[in-house]
């Protein structure tokens, strides 16, 4: 059985852009040039979208983000031809483009090497040689990078990174206010312990009182579950005992009313515990923030 062909899909306008580029010029330059030319690599099957299919807006964008390799042909500055290019760069590397001799390129494509071809296809080996090289080279290093969107948005010290350090810098600040939330609430479940079991001892059960605020674990779950902090595996042992320590403490408060004796004797044990495995998740943080 063949092996399917690589799509390679053709960025160029559809209709008059100039005097003699007309709508027949553009489809004379795709249906007799362009895609047999591209089609010289027998792994490829070159296309465009059909301007009366459906709703095209739709169809090209699949188009741009589903194909193999994108030929952009940026001649005439057409508009559209512009907005599918930053469409197709916004997903994918592969991207060619070329343009007709004498075509001045926009400043924002200027450090991108550009293709140029006589726009009458003549004396145009040069063109065709470079073009199928790039097509080649598409196909056998497929995650080259070459749109500067994406390179802007990926690695360390881009964009993406920049932002993706802040998104976790207010993330790990949500856990460091969740976690002095929760030490206040233990410090009073510690005193309230202290307070009935005193009570106890001068026969006044009925007077003893526990905290019925449970204490909080959204921010420090989200931590463990996507594990967005780079500080290794012991840095998430703590983080999973922390988050161990409140569901016990929730448990034991919510059992309180009917076991009161029991349920204060290990809270009370759980205090120096608690209190070591939060002042180390909170040294950890603070390293993690720098």
């Amino acid at each position: 059985m063949a092996e399917a062909k690589k799509k390679c899909f053709v960025i160029m306008p559809f209709s008059r852009t100039r005097e003699h580029h007309s709508e027949e010029y553009w489809k004379r330059h795709f249906e007799s040039y362009l895609k047999p030319l591209i089609e010289k690599n027998q792994q490829l099957e070159a296309f465009r979208s059909e301007p009366l299919r459906g709703d095209i807006a739709i169809q090209i964008i699949t188009d741009l983000t589903s194909a193999d390799i994108v030929v952009a042909d940026l001649t005439d500055h057409n508009p559209n031809v512009l907005w599918e290019l930053g469409v197709r760069q916004s997903f994918k590397h592969c991207t060619i483009t070329i343009a007709e001799t004498g075509t001045q390129i926009p400043f924002h494509f200027s450090h991108k090497g550009i293709l140029f071809y006589n726009g009458e296809h003549l004396d145009n080996q040069l063109f065709e040689q470079q073009l199928l090289d790039a097509l080649r080279n598409c196909l056998e290093k497929p995650n080259e990078p070459d749109s500067p969107v994406l390179q802007a948005l990926g690695g360390r010290g881009t964009l993406y990174s920049i932002i993706h350090a802040e998104e976790n810098s207010r993330r790990i600040q949500a856990i460091q206010m969740e976690i002095e939330s929760n030490n206040t609430e233990t410090n009073l479940i510690w005193h309230s312990c202290e307070q009935n079991k005193k009570l106890r001892t001068e026969s006044k059960p009925q007077e003893c009182l526990m905290q019925s605020t449970l204490l909080r674990s959204a921010a420090i779950e989200l931590l463990y579950v996507d594990r967005y902090v780079d500080l290794g595996q012991d840095f998430y042992s703590i983080v999973r005992r922390y988050y161990d320590d409140i569901e016990t403490i929730n448990y034991h408060l919510a059992q309180w009313a009917e076991h009161p004796d029991s349920m204060e004797e290990w809270l009370a044990k759980e205090k120096p515990v608690y209190e070591a495995n939060a002042a180390s998740l909170m040294e950890y943080l603070k390293k993690a923030i720098g």
